[in-house]
């Protein structure tokens, strides 16, 4: 029989009725949770329109958010609209779990995370989000801190020690108590989150990312690391921004009173934006280790940002600080007075004659350097994008900063002979050569001079550089020097296959440097770890690199 039009009717209008109960349910819990407020944030996500204007209607003078954006866009969007008094997600399955990840902490502490429909995700057969809760509920208490926690730990501690939640009329019911957790800003959401903020913050300039430089200089034996050493170079577009009145702490740390900003990370092209300042309760949202007080020492004057989170360490200083001394100029450019702020290391706190050395070889005079012990409120902070980032990036017109540093540098060197063959030895235990003498040895035997970069002034050192024609040494810092060698030259790596950091190629990737890399195993599964040149399992590809000098 054909059904009638009542008949075909009937399930629409049925569905209706039942979604209209759903959402009567939510707004009368909303209603009740901000019973007395006459202002508050709601936000919606998911494909809650007909739900945001009712919301709307039952709060004339709360501010009502409907977003369904990606989750990139909406960590700018809610990050911009501040701290939300109500969130309720309509998604379901595992929508729902990812959307906690990404959202629940642009809740304000103590507020309501609404998940519409999801009370049996505290029953006996719970979903994906109510099986992570209980998981967390089961784990052990601990801290929230900064430090080598992965994520996964980092967000069960955060939930088992913050979070709390109930049933409610066929709802679930989130909520924290953490007070000042702050969104992680990488950096094009940091720009975007600039330019649509309409404040006293903006990008100054941006420099194109250009053709990256290619990294296949690299020849690897006898086995090559994973993962692989001459993979693509990233792109990365540069910029200068101007901040007023921001939060800077030790350690690379720059925030407003919402954000954490991409000023504050080494790694700000990695998925996970990691500072040992903030500890993580979420993949993009973190607490400062150290709460931020109200009544902060406040800098007046205009200061340009060249902290970096391992400070007085020359190898941190050669790739994440020399990597924005491009900013320098363009700093100079703005505020003829600008002074440069750094801070105070952990292992490092005073500033070592030879950083104020090199910070003269780059134009910057050191009573311009002013060092802080702990969060400072800057009335003015220029910051610029590192042109340097391991593993993923290097800009190529960093080489303009590698020849200014480096001519000034060896212009300070006296005129004289130097060696054509140079071995960079290292003498601290991490990363270790533990049979050095008998790889040194092997060398001198070819005609390299064994030298310790530190025993010299760094004048001497970029000349020594070069005037080399080859350069061999252990992989790290010692080798970095190779940044100030304007001319393609011969490289030979030693190190261990868990040492993954590729600084030394993004090096020579601009350079255009060769270099020939001996891969030892490792004592320990760790990139710190220390390691033998075996000299029967390695030593017939070394050999043979040294035989076609």
């Amino acid at each position: 029989m054909v059904p009638g039009p009542a008949a075909r009717r009937f399930p629409w209008g049925r569905r209706r009725s039942r979604d209209q109960r759903a959402d009567d349910a939510v707004v009368g819990l909303v209603a009740g949770v901000l019973a007395g407020r006459a202002e508050a944030l709601v936000v919606v996500l998911g494909a809650g329109e007909d739900l945001t204007a009712r919301l709307r209607a039952a709060g004339p003078r709360w501010q009502v958010l409907h977003s369904d954006a990606t989750p990139a866009e909406r960590l700018v969007d809610l990050a911009l609209a501040g701290r939300a008094d109500v969130i309720v997600d309509v998604s379901d399955g595992e929508q729902r779990l990812r959307r906690f990840h990404a959202t629940f902490f642009h809740l304000a502490a103590g507020g309501a995370y609404v998940v519409a429909g999801a009370a049996g995700e505290l029953g006996p057969a719970p979903g994906p989000l109510g099986a992570f809760l209980a998981e967390c509920w089961a784990s052990d208490p601990k801290p929230l801190r900064a430090g080598k926690r992965s994520l996964p730990e980092s967000r069960r501690i955060a939930v088992r020690m913050h979070v709390t939640c109930r049933a409610e009329d066929g709802q679930l019911v989130l909520s924290h108590d953490l007070p000042d957790v702050r969104v992680k800003l990488d950096e094009p959401q940091t720009n975007s989150y600039l330019a649509r903020a309409g404040g006293p913050h903006r990008v100054l300039s941006v420099l194109e990312a250009g053709t990256p430089p290619d990294a296949r200089v690299i020849t690897e034996g006898p086995e090559q690391r994973e993962p692989a050493m001459d993979r693509p170079v990233s792109g990365a577009a540069i910029s200068l921004r101007d901040y007023r009145d921001v939060v800077v702490d030790v350690e690379q740390t720059v925030m407003t009173d919402r954000v954490v900003l991409a000023d504050s990370f080494r790694h700000h092209q990695w998925q996970r934006l990691v500072t040992r300042r903030i500890a993580d309760v979420a993949p993009r949202f973190g607490v400062p280790v150290t709460p931020v007080p109200a009544d902060l020492p406040r800098l007046e004057g205009t200061y340009l940002h060249l902290d970096n989170e391992f400070r007085g360490h020359f190898g941190h200083l050669m790739t994440e600080v020399v990597s924005r001394m491009w900013s320098w100029p363009a700093a100079l450019d703005v505020d003829p007075d600008v002074r440069v702020l750094v801070g105070a290391a952990r292992k490092r706190p005073e500033i070592a004659p030879w950083e104020y050395d090199f910070y003269e070889a780059c134009g910057i005079p050191r009573e311009r350097i002013i060092r802080i012990d702990g969060q400072v409120r800057v009335e003015r902070l220029l910051s610029g994008t590192p042109m340097f980032s391991n593993p993923n990036y290097v800009h190529p017109r960093i080489v303009e900063t590698w020849d200014r540093i480096g001519d000034t540098l060896a212009a300070g060197a006296d005129d004289r002979p130097r060696p054509a063959r140079i071995f960079v030895g290292r003498r601290i235990r991490k990363r270790a050569c533990t049979n050095a003498g008998e790889v040194e040895t092997l060398f001198r035997d070819h005609g390299f001079e064994v030298v310790h970069p530190e025993d010299h002034p760094l004048g001497e050192q970029v000349a020594m550089f070069r005037a080399a024609h080859v350069v061999a040494g252990y992989a790290g810092s010692g080798m970095f020097t190779t940044a100030f060698v304007p001319h393609p030259q011969r490289l030979i790596l030693l190190g261990s296959a868990a040492y993954t950091p590729r600084n030394e190629v993004l090096i020579a990737a601009v350079r255009r440097h060769r270099i020939d890399s001996v891969v030892s195993l490792p004592d320990e599964d760790d990139v710190q770890s220390p390691f033998r040149v075996d000299l029967e399992r390695e030593g017939p590809y070394l050999r043979s690199v040294l035989a076609s000098l």
